[in-house]
């Protein structure tokens, strides 16, 4: 037996109790306890119905889980848009980075302020810079991650700015 079918007899039993009490009320004259059994045995015994008569009831909540778990997912969706968004939007108003100039390797870093160039005037002086070659490999210019970091930052600016 299974235990839905096992509580099932149970509640059967309750509602056998109720009755065989509001039939002794009857018969002692209790007639306000004996509708108040009576009562309770038919209310027992819709509930009973009403329970046996929906097997889809679990549908519903199965139904409200994913309408949570859809909302919950919309709901994170939406904030990482809007946090990349205005991340975006944040980036576009700071001045563009500055681009480091390429060192070689026997040069030393001139010490003087960092002033911001067009991207005219560093396209012209890459132009203009002369690349070490090495024999047997391709022309190769050797740029550290921080100036590669600054580069890219100001073509996504000149980018964003052409739009």
């Amino acid at each position: 037996m299974t235990q839905s079918s096992r509580t099932l007899f149970q509640r059967i039993r309750c509602i056998k109790s109720s009755l065989d009490k509001a039939e002794q009320s009857f018969m002692d004259n209790k007639d306000i306890r004996g509708e108040l059994d009576l009562m309770l045995a038919e209310a027992e015994l819709k509930n009973l119905r009403r329970k046996k008569d929906r097997p889809w009831s679990w549908n519903r909540q199965v139904l409200a889980g994913c309408a949570a778990v859809l909302l919950a997912v919309a709901g994170f969706g939406g904030w990482c848009f809007a946090r990349n968004h205005y991340r975006a939007k944040a980036q576009a108003v700071l001045p563009p980075p500055v681009a480091a100039p390429v060192i070689k390797p026997e040069q030393k870093m001139p010490v003087r302020a960092v002033v911001p160039k067009t991207a005219a005037i560093q396209k012209q002086q890459a132009n203009d810079t002369p690349v070490q070659e090495k024999k047997g490999a391709p022309d190769r210019v050797t740029i550290s991650k921080a100036d590669m970091h600054k580069l890219v930052q100001s073509a996504r600016v000149e980018l964003s700015n052409s739009k």
